[in-house]
């Protein structure tokens, strides 16, 4: 085929090789369809991954809030729900338990019907059953709302990081979960703020001759509605992901959020998006095992495809990564909630018998035994202290440390890369529980531990979410990511 180019003149005599390679060969390469990573590496980051990267913040909160909101909640709720030690460890579990049992469902929904359409809907739904939470009149019914809390927000959450990540290319990729993760614990340092505002004993609202009983603890869980409503009306506001679209075959609608990026991101300095077309992801699926999905498709078609789909996970090399995953992030999850979700109650029994500490010494083990008789209440009193601004500032204090280190591991990762930067937050992690366990003998040792704890786990957390992405195929990420985040419930 050269030498036909090379020999063939036209009329000037100009070889036509010439002009095929200039205006042929840019011709071809301008319209030659491209694949996912290529065409979102063209749209550049800018303004318009920013913008993607805020609206994380409603999601974020409402992820902390319907995780910590409980913790904060009984040391003033337990006389009016007569809550038990017992009572409050299966609150702050019992909202795990819904998000395990959604795991593999909100996966299948997601990747069949789209991340936009089951974040708007997890999020509203999410945001209606914490105002119904915010009614509770005893613990058998806050137990059960509570349950399907985290059946409806699990979806939400795994969604959110698939969602955001699919907007930006490898490059930027890594950073989304740890951005989140800052975005979380800034809704760690708002909700004790919260609790210090609204809880009081001045409020009593009576209405329907007593049925409806509300209380401060009762208007701050309604507070903390207002995150999971936001995230899910700003949501509708928002594109479908192009990942997803290009998976399910939707092209021409993936290329209009390609070119109304790449307008955002750059104006009209570069001119219009050099990208013409894009592959057809789905004929590229040769192996049914990785499982598929297509536009033009039924109901049917769509359930099996989502079984397909989860079928995959037990799949090599699918199955090995998951496991490895869901080992790491037990240990993760397990140091990290022990610790995190008793903390306001801690800090509350250390605020409670600060005058005895005065005089006896402050004692970790000491403070935690006094958690059980003032749960039992065996003389039939209780009574509830108001005056909490010390645990509230501890638990800001906390939230605020684990934000700085997520500052800080933002260029660690580019410097080092994810495996260094998970190892070494990991054990550092363990680490300071390890002190905290046998030389937590001074408030001040506690808390600054605590906090360090918190930051090292939320970055190790987060380091290995963003690994999800490059472990795991489109339609396998979510289904991976709901597993890989809701899986331990011992606190």
């Amino acid at each position: 085929m050269v030498e036909n180019i090379i020999l063939n003149k036209i009329g000037d005599g100009t070889p036509v090789s010439t002009i095929w390679n200039t205006d042929g060969a840019h011709q071809d390469s301008q319209e030659k369809p491209a694949h996912y990573e290529k065409a979102i590496t063209e749209v550049g980051f800018g303004k318009y991954n920013v913008m993607l990267i805020l609206t994380l913040i409603p999601s974020a909160f409402a992820t902390s809030f319907s995780t910590s909101t409980m913790s904060y909640v009984f040391p003033i709720a337990q006389c009016d729900l007569n809550l038990t030690l017992d009572n409050k460890g299966m609150l702050n579990s019992i909202t795990y338990f819904g998000m395990l049992s959604s795991g593999f469902l909100s996966g299948f929904l997601t990747d069949t019907l789209g991340r936009k359409k089951l974040m708007i809907y997890a999020f509203i739904f999410d945001g209606f059953v914490v105002i119904m939470c915010a009614f509770s009149k005893s613990f058998t019914y806050l137990t059960i709302v509570k349950f399907f809390e985290g059946f409806i927000e699990n979806g939400g959450f795994a969604a959110v990081i698939a969602y955001t990540s699919e907007f930006n290319s490898a490059k930027f990729r890594p950073f989304i979960p740890l951005f989140n993760g800052i975005f979380v614990n800034s809704g760690a340092v708002v909700l004790p703020l919260m609790a210090w505002i609204i809880f009081t004993d001045s409020i009593n609202i009576s209405t329907f001759g007593g049925f409806i009983v509300l209380r401060s603890w009762n208007l701050f869980i309604l507070a903390t509605a207002i995150p999971s409503l936001m995230a899910g009306f700003l949501y509708i506001l928002l594109p479908e992901s192009p990942k997803f679209l290009m998976t399910v075959g939707k092209n021409d609608e993936a290329l209009k959020t390609f070119n109304k990026m790449y307008k955002c991101n750059n104006g009209s300095t570069k001119g219009e998006y050099p990208i013409k077309a894009l592959v057809d992801e789905p004929k590229l699926q040769g192996n049914e095992k990785l499982g598929h999905v297509t536009s033009q498709r039924s109901n049917i078609q769509a359930l099996k495809e989502g079984f397909r789909q989860i079928a995959a996970i037990f799949y090599r090399p699918n199955c090995i990564n998951l496991i490895m995953v869901v080992i790491i992030q037990f240990g993760l999850l397990m140091g990290n909630n022990t610790l995190r979700l008793w903390l306001p109650q801690l800090f509350a029994a250390i605020n409670d018998r600060s005058e005895v500490a005065k005089k006896e010494g402050f004692d970790l083990c000491r403070t935690l035994q006094t958690l059980i008789p003032n749960s039992t209440r065996s003389n039939g009193t209780c009574s509830v202290n108001y005056n909490n601004s010390e645990v509230y500032a501890n638990n800001a204090i906390c939230g605020a440390v684990a934000i700085v280190i997520l500052l800080l591991s933002l260029p660690m990762v580019r410097l080092l890369g994810k495996k260094i930067v998970l190892c070494g937050s990991a054990l550092g992690s363990g680490l300071c529980l390890i002190i905290i366990a046998y030389y937590g003998n001074h408030i001040t040792v506690t808390l600054t531990l605590s906090s360090i704890h918190i930051g090292f786990n939320y970055v190790a957390f987060n380091t290995l979410l963003s690994s999800i992405v490059d472990l795991f195929p489109t339609t396998l990420r979510y289904p991976a990511n709901t597993v890989y985040c809701r899986n331990v419930t011992l606190e």
